[in-house]
């Protein structure tokens, strides 16, 4: 089964000592496994690896995408980004 993931996507975990926690896929490998970051534990330098069943889809935002997209934007934004997306589900 192909994973309906995309760079952009609000991700939450499910498994593993980040469960529970929101993060912005950055990556999606040729082996599957999709590259999150969160801007404050998980650096835009340096995303995590996670296998994609061990994730949920939460949304999608053009604009997040667009931001990730530009060298210029950074972890403090990032993290923005997804504490404002969270605050707006609530």
């Amino acid at each position: 089964m192909e994973n309906e993931f995309r760079v952009g996507d609000i991700v939450k975990s499910l498994s593993g000592h980040d469960k529970n926690r929101l993060f912005i896929v950055t990556t999606i490998d040729k082996n599957g496994f999709i590259g999150i970051i969160d801007g404050k534990y998980r650096k835009r330098d340096y995303p995590k690896l996670k296998n994609p069943k061990h994730l949920l889809l939460v949304g999608h935002d053009d604009s997040i995408v667009e931001r990730i997209s530009q060298p210029t934007s950074t972890d403090t934004e990032i993290h923005k980004m997804i504490k404002v997306y969270k605050n707006v589900k609530e």
